[in-house]
């Protein structure tokens, strides 16, 4: 097999985890999102006044995106589903001007427009789903305790015996004991 020449070297396939998305990848897929395609988010924006919303796209794109003071911020973190990703800050204008390069980020290039009706549609977020189990009815699998044995034999090597039964029910439940 022979050696790579530099533009053989993003095609090749134990490069693709160093390339980096770009932000109009990033952008485009913003467009989709504004345009209707499901996602589903971490935690409600009502419950973020600064922070950070998580969000995973049907496209199988996720995303994290600023919430600072109660209204859209940057774009943090971006992941295609192909596994590259973006890290706010990898991505300038011209790394030429070293200090003086700006940051290139997806959500600033969208039009005003487009980051209200973002911020609108993010703040009308359907969550992860909960737990089936409400905490009450956890399922509980009870202690397990080491259990040593001195000696030899076949069974002195058992390392530990459970204490406790699985059932259903809440996990402080009172069960009838037999008198």
């Amino acid at each position: 097999m022979g050696a790579l020449v530099p533009w053989q070297w993003l095609a090749s396939p134990a490069l693709l985890p160093l390339s980096r998305c770009c932000a109009a990848e990033i952008q485009q897929t913003l467009l989709a999102l504004l345009a209707g395609e499901a996602f589903l988010a971490d935690r409600p924006w009502n419950e973020i006044w600064w922070g950070r919303m998580r969000l995973d796209l049907a496209s199988g794109w996720q995303l994290e995106i600023a919430i600072e003071r109660d209204q859209l911020g940057a774009l943090y973190w971006a992941q295609a589903p192909d596994g590259r990703d973006w890290i706010y800050g990898c991505q300038r204008d011209d790394w030429t001007l070293g200090p003086d390069s700006r940051i290139v980020e997806p959500v600033a290039l969208l039009e005003p427009e487009q980051r209200q009706n973002l911020e609108r549609r993010l703040q009308e977020a359907i969550c992860w789903p909960v737990p089936l189990l409400p905490p009450d009815q956890a399922i509980s699998c009870g202690l397990v305790e080491p259990e040593v044995r001195r000696g030899k034999g076949r069974h002195w090597r058992q390392g530990a015996r459970p204490h406790g039964r699985w059932h259903h029910g809440a996990v402080n439940s009172k069960r009838q004991q037999k008198p």
